[in-house]
């Protein structure tokens, strides 16, 4: 999909010179140097190499295999819907028209140093619209409307099966030639009912928790009335960093399964368990109340004693 007209990629600039000492941006996972391409017609252009920390260097091959796959589908959809909002039949005189374009960047590969590095142009002026954990930004201007109409026109395209999610990047506005606006997009995700995107991918509860956070807006429903989950509830904290999970713990991420999430380190999801722990407490609570209230009574020392032995043994076990 990289010669998609909806593909932002390095076109024929196959080297870059990485700077090292310039962090242009740090999340959970990764840092981003800034690097600058060599030759090619990119030459002397800006761009970004993005590495995974030191401690999540287990989660990168699973996540550069992954990444371009769910790259060339997120194109794919993103030209369906330029076609779509292109097209004066079915969108006519709506603002859509106008501001229509997505580009998704799709970089490559390099190794550096004996580091591996995803390359792709930089962008400027970068904006976090959605996650892929359900957050949605509170900004309420037209283009994060446009974001989350697209993740919803990405769900209803695909029969329900999957979402294109944890949108960022900017709007590039052509002031003089209106149809060349467009927005570029970085490092997005997809969430699907079959689990086929690596880390990023939430399955069938990332898909349930965007559409709990998402309220329709004029984008949407543009051509027709487009198809969304119902009694869909929040299973993930609504946090703007994009979270991961291992390919390991995919059944946790089934709707049948009942678990939901906190976060963990780096952005890593950990199942909650939390009912065992209430229990364990509501039994305590029961046990020091029975215990104020025998304290009242001077008859009930010989009795007391005994249950605070019980109480220490149970708090030491538990």
């Amino acid at each position: 999909m990289s010669n998609s007209s909806a593909a932002r990629t390095n076109l024929t600039s196959n080297s870059v010179q990485l700077n090292p000492y310039q962090v242009l941006g740090e999340g959970s996972f990764r840092i981003a140097y800034a690097a600058t391409y060599i030759g090619g017609n990119r030459n002397s252009q800006e761009a970004v190499a993005k590495c995974f920390k030191p401690r999540y260097k287990i989660m990168e091959t699973e996540y550069f295999e992954s990444d371009f796959e769910a790259a060339d589908k997120a194109i794919q959809y993103a030209e369906e819907w330029n076609t779509m909002c292109a097209n004066p039949y079915i969108v006519p005189r709506h603002t859509i028209k106008d501001i229509r374009t997505i580009l998704i960047t799709r970089g490559d590969i390099h190794t550096i140093g004996g580091t591996k590095y995803l390359v792709e142009p930089l962008i400027r002026g970068f904006t976090k619209f959605t996650s892929n954990n359900g957050w949605i930004s509170d900004n309420e201007k037209w283009q994060g409307k446009i974001m989350e109409a697209f993740t919803h026109y990405t769900y209803h395209r695909s029969g329900g099966n999957l979402i294109v999610c944890d949108l960022q990047g900017r709007h590039k506005r052509n002031t003089y030639e209106k149809h060349k606006s467009r927005f570029e997009l970085t490092d997005v995700a997809i969430c699907s009912r079959n689990r086929r995107f690596g880390p990023t991918d939430l399955g069938e509860k990332g898909i349930d928790s965007f559409f709990d956070n998402h309220v329709c807006n004029e984008f949407c429903n543009v051509g027709g009335h487009w198809a969304r989950p119902k009694n869909t509830r929040a299973w993930f904290p609504k946090q703007s960093s994009t979270s991961m999970m291992r390919s390991s713990q995919s059944n946790l991420l089934q709707l049948t399964n009942r678990s939901t999430f906190q976060p963990g380190f780096g952005g890593i999801l950990e199942e909650e368990e939390e009912d065992e722990e209430e229990e364990d407490n509501y039994t305590t609570s029961q046990q020091q109340l029975l215990l104020q209230i025998l304290q009242n009574s001077e008859t009930t020392q010989k009795l007391i004693d005994i249950l605070a032995q019980d109480i220490e043994l149970f708090t030491q076990v538990g």
